[in-house]
């Protein structure tokens, strides 16, 4: 593919020779002189100045650093890398159409182009849109509704009457729907409440392998368009996620929390049930958050709190054993003027 080519893929503006030719998109280290890679940061000026690879997209500011390069100048060199990805990384799908070895319900209703891979199985009044592609093994339970141009792989499990929007990824291992954890003690014995309501996953969601959306005990469990979640993910019945919410790989809400639009939970946070985290709320890396959070705010910690005032508290914790040698040191001195 000639740097001509890439800059009508990527857009932005090219420095050098617009007929070189590309063979692939590299790690720096990896490549070779026919070889494109990415210069997004400074701190991999040295990296990339070693790299054989002839061939740069950087954003503009970095490239007075770079010499002997043809250069291609964007504003976000990722979000280039995630067009340009497909030309050189094509994703396998399976065919259109659905596998011999698949069931599919005579009464369920499947859109145009559909693609239904072997071992899958589509249940009683499920409504699957145009376009969208199911892999192999996944199950879709009795009257759930899938929208268009979905992607559902391997092993996906969407239980009864949940309801998929447009556009929506679902990974390997992704189960939705499942009962939530919820028992009554009854004397000696555990009673287990029944979960009869339902997921609602709005359109543009991106949810990663392994990760789990209760059902709801009653009405819906909801994820709002355009959140992403990671690998490892748990999210109780009841909960309610806004809109273009991010959730870090092991982390966990628990049962009828509200999360607001914009959230971002770092890995491994955690909310317990009933609280409210409010719109545009950072959450650092293993926050554990006990009580409702306002908007607009950074937290951390365990009880979650402001992160300024955590990493006050952070560094005196670091000079206990300083101070503790002063404290036994003062004992000492006023131990021996007692007893002189």
């Amino acid at each position: 593919m000639k740097l001509q080519e890439i800059v009508e893929v990527v857009g932005g503006s090219l420095i050098g020779d617009p007929h070189w030719e590309v063979k692939s998109i590299k790690e720096p280290e990896d490549a070779e002189e026919d070889d494109l890679i990415l210069f997004y940061h400074p701190l991999y000026l040295e990296e990339t100045l070693c790299s054989s690879a002839k061939a740069v997209i950087t954003k503009p500011g970095l490239e007075s650093r770079l010499t002997g390069k043809n250069i291609i100048l964007v504003e976000n060199p990722r979000y280039a890398f995630s067009k340009l990805a497909p030309c050189f990384f094509p994703s396998y799908f399976p065919d259109r159409g659905i596998h011999p070895q698949a069931f599919v319900h005579p009464q369920a209703s499947l859109g145009k182009n559909v693609s239904v891979g072997p071992f899958t199985v589509i249940e009683e009044g499920v409504i699957v849109g145009d376009n969208t592609i199911i892999f192999s093994q996944v199950y879709l339970g009795k009257n759930t509704q899938v929208g268009r141009e979905c992607i559902l792989y391997p092993q996906v499990v969407v239980r009864e009457n949940c309801w998929i929007g447009d556009r929506v990824v679902l990974h390997s291992g992704v189960v939705i729907g499942a009962d939530g954890f919820g028992y009554e003690r009854v004397e000696n014995n555990y009673c287990k409440i029944p979960h009869v309501g339902k997921v609602i996953i709005e359109d543009d969601v991106e949810i990663g392998s392994n990760s789990t959306v209760d059902r709801a005990v009653l009405g819906t469990t909801k994820i709002g368009t355009g959140s992403k979640i990671d690998n490892l993910v748990m999210i109780a019945h009841n909960v309610k996620i806004g809109k273009n919410v991010l959730i870090v790989a092991q982390s966990g809400i628990a049962g009828s929390t509200e999360v607001g639009d914009e959230v971002i939970m770092a890995a491994q946070s955690g909310i317990i049930d009933h609280r409210r985290v409010g719109r545009g709320v950072q959450m650092a890396a293993r926050t554990g958050v006990v009580t409702d959070i306002p908007d607009g705010i950074v937290v951390s910690g365990f009880p979650a709190q402001e992160h300024k005032k955590e990493l006050k508290e952070r560094a005196l914790i670091r000079k206990l054993p300083e101070l503790w040698e002063k404290v036994k040191n003062l004992e000492r001195i006023i131990n021996k003027q007692v007893r002189g």
